[in-house]
């Protein structure tokens, strides 16, 4: 989702979080047509991929994708906290967000990552990727992804590849139960995270300043 910067201090009001859950259920619905008149016009779901890597039955190909979908929130989100505590850009980008969402409450965390999963994943994975291939739609999946300034271009390029892994996890199963269920979980624990989180004293260190008394008693020592 494109997103826009928020007046400072401010949360996400009910009535933004209303009109951004609508956006996403009128989303799902014209996707979901689409897919019926174009990719699947004699019958399909767009949960199953039409031409998986793997000839699974549809019992193996839940089991495998839910089962991979959780392997690769888990992988993605100890990614994200790793890459928080190390590193500047990923603190920058964390802050970012603090500041462009405001304190959301627990609801509206539930509520935006059941809606941005289950969507986006219905949109880019269920209905788009049998059409675009692979590697396009996590392209444009990235595309989607894009913040108000600079601090946001790595959201942008970690959601492409996200998006091919997620896109992987699809073809090689046939079924998009995992994407969603990982999707969701990822956006569920990574939010909770920059709510809670100011980073403190690990946030962004600032350049030490010179000191001119320092720097003349190690002269003298040496």
């Amino acid at each position: 989702m494109v997103v826009r910067r928020a007046s400072p201090g401010l949360s996400v009001t009910r009535r933004q979080t209303l009109t951004a859950l609508a956006a996403y259920a009128a989303l799902g619905a014209l996707a979901s047509t689409w897919a019926w008149a174009t990719v699947w016009p004699d019958g399909g779901s767009l949960w199953r991929h039409p031409r998986p890597w793997l000839a699974l039955e549809p019992e193996q190909a839940l089991v495998a994708s839910l089962g991979g979908g959780v392997v690769l929130a888990l992988v993605v989100v100890v990614a994200s906290r790793v890459l928080v505590r190390r590193v500047r850009w990923a603190q920058r980008l964390h802050l970012g967000f603090r500041a462009l969402l405001g304190e959301l409450s627990e609801g509206q965390v539930v509520a935006f990552a059941l809606a941005s999963g289950l969507v986006e994943e219905l949109v880019f994975r269920g209905a788009l990727q049998p059409v675009l291939g692979w590697v396009p739609t996590a392209l444009a999946f990235g595309l989607i992804h894009v913040g108000p300034d600079r601090r946001f271009v790595p959201w942008t390029i970690s959601a492409v590849v996200v998006g091919l892994l997620l896109g992987g996890l699809f073809e090689l199963t046939g079924h998009l139960g995992g994407c969603v269920l990982a999707h969701v979980l990822v956006n569920f624990v990574n939010l909770r995270h920059i709510r809670a989180d100011d980073l403190g004293a690990h946030g962004p260190t600032q350049p030490r300043a010179p000191s001119l008394v320092g720097d003349r008693t190690r002269a003298t020592r040496r």
